[in-house]
C-alpha cells in the first residue's frame, strides 16, 4: 500500500517496506514527529494508520498525512 498526500505536490510514501518489531521515525507533513517499534497497520472508516508503539504507548498516525518514514536506531 502506498500512502498519496493529497495537496498538489503528492508525494508518495512506501509503507509496503516496513517490518513489524523494527524501529521507525514517522514525519508528519506539519512537522510532528513520532519514534517507535512498528506494531502494524489499522483502518479506521477507511483511514489507514501506521502503529508505532514507544515508552509513552501507541500512537496511531495516519498514513495520508505522512511525509516520510526511516529506519531508527531507536
Amino acid at each position: 500500500m502506498q500512502a498519496q498526500d493529497e495537496s498538489q505536490n503528492a508525494a508518495t510514501i512506501d509503507i509496503n517496506h516496513l517490518r513489524v518489531g523494527a524501529t521507525y521515525q514517522a514525519t508528519t507533513r506539519s512537522g510532528r514527529t513520532a519514534t517507535g517499534e512498528y506494531l502494524g497497520i489499522e483502518v479506521s472508516h477507511d483511514d489507514w494508520m501506521i502503529i508505532l508503539r514507544n515508552r509513552a504507548g501507541a500512537e496511531s498516525i495516519p498514513v495520508n498525512v505522512l511525509a516520510s518514514v526511516h529506519g531508527s536506531a531507536a
